[in-house]
């Protein structure tokens, strides 16, 4: 019985420790900040202004509800914002749910686009960073952080996903004149 104990604590440990470890190898820190941040470049063909305009025109206006009203920043090359988004902690309220709060960065180059996204806070009535979730030996950790920082994983690999499907130039069909 006190192998079968001894057994089921190491296989415990084992899978806290392979989770510890997944969770941070998804999130990727920015090591001047130590923040979490997403950053990806991606080439592109069509001119600066075609790439932004699709960008505009078939990500932001689709993505995002009101996008004039979360960009701080459009210059014609860069888009700034701010958003947020919902985490599920399982529990039947929604409105218990946390709510996280994001900075993202379009930028557009000749050939190429880079997005980042950065500063992922708790909403509260103090903002929180969600950096302070990894630390797993704070004596106020919970368990849930993790499913957390899985979910801002999630969240960020869909925006990416979403942003470089629009990056694909839409199919022009001509008319074929009898």
């Amino acid at each position: 019985m006190r192998r079968i104990a001894m057994l089921f604590v190491a296989v415990l440990f084992a899978t806290v420790t392979f989770a510890q470890t997944e969770n941070q190898s998804k999130l990727p820190i920015d090591p001047k900040t130590e923040k979490i941040t997403f950053r990806k470049v991606i080439q592109t063909v069509g001119s600066e202004d075609e790439v932004f305009n699709r960008i505009y025109g078939q990500f932001m206006n689709t993505y995002y509800k009101s996008p004039s009203t979360i960009l701080q920043q459009n210059d014609g090359r860069t888009l700034k914002g701010k958003h947020q988004f919902q985490l599920d902690n399982g529990d039947a309220v929604k409105s218990k749910w946390p709510w996280i709060t994001y900075y993202f960065t379009i930028e557009v180059r000749p050939g190429r686009v880079r997005y980042t996204l950065t500063d992922f806070m708790q909403k509260t009535q103090s903002n929180h960073p969600c950096e302070e979730w990894m630390d797993k030996e704070d004596p106020l950790y919970n368990p849930i952080w993790d499913r957390f920082l899985d979910q801002i994983a999630t969240f960020a690999e869909d925006w990416g996903q979403k942003f470089e499907e629009s990056l694909v130039p839409e199919k022009v069909f001509e008319e074929e004149e009898w």
